[in-house]
C-alpha cells in the first residue's frame, strides 16, 4: 500500500546556491525508484503546509532548530528536515576523500534526514564491502562499507 507524504521547501538564512536546483534535486531523490518510494512512500511537493518542511539552511542557523543541530551537519527536528547549505554545496570531507560525487551526496543527505522524519534511527555497517545503509552516518565514516545514497532493502 502506497502512502503519500507532502512536503514544502523553504530556506533559512543567507543561501548562496540555487534554490531551484535544490528543489529539483530533492524531487529527483524523492521520485527515484531506489529511494523511500520503493518502500511504498510517495512524496508530493506543495507550496506550503506540507507534512514536513525541507529546509536549505545557512550553517549558522542550524542550532536555532534545536540542540540536536550543529553548524556542521544536517539534521531533523520535529517537522523540519534541515539540510546544511555548506554540506549541500561541498559534501563532507569523508565523502570527498572517497571521490564520491556531489550529486550522490545530495541524494544521501536528503534520504538520510528524511529517513529520520520517517522514524528511522542510525544504523551501522552490516559488513565490510557492503553498501552502507542510508541511515548510517556516511558523512562521517564508513566502517568498511561502501558509500550508498539510497535506502537498502532492509531499511525500506
Amino acid at each position: 500500500m502506497r502512502r503519500t507524504v507532502t512536503y514544502d521547501v523553504t530556506t533559512r538564512g543567507r543561501i548562496s546556491t540555487s534554490v531551484a536546483i535544490f528543489k529539483r534535486r530533492a524531487q529527483e531523490t524523492y521520485g527515484d525508484a531506489r529511494g523511500w518510494r520503493a518502500g511504498g512512500i510517495a512524496f508530493r511537493q506543495v507550496e506550503r503546509g506540507g507534512d514536513f518542511s525541507l529546509v536549505l539552511a545557512e550553517a549558522s542557523t542550524l542550532p536555532s532548530f534545536g540542540a540536536e543541530c550543529s553548524t556542521y551537519w544536517s539534521c531533523r527536528v520535529g517537522r523540519f528536515v534541515v539540510i546544511n547549505r555548506d554540506r549541500w554545496k561541498f559534501a563532507s570531507p569523508a565523502w570527498n576523500r572517497a571521490r564520491a560525487g556531489l550529486r550522490d551526496y545530495r541524494h544521501l543527505v536528503v534520504n538520510h534526514e528524511t529517513g529520520h522524519w520517517l522514524g528511522h534511527g542510525h544504523r551501522g555497517c552490516p559488513g565490510a564491502g557492503q553498501p552502507a545503509p542510508v541511515m548510517m552516518q556516511q558523512s562521517k565514516a564508513l566502517d568498511g562499507c561502501r558509500f550508498n545514497p539510497w535506502p537498502t532493502p532492509a531499511e525500506r
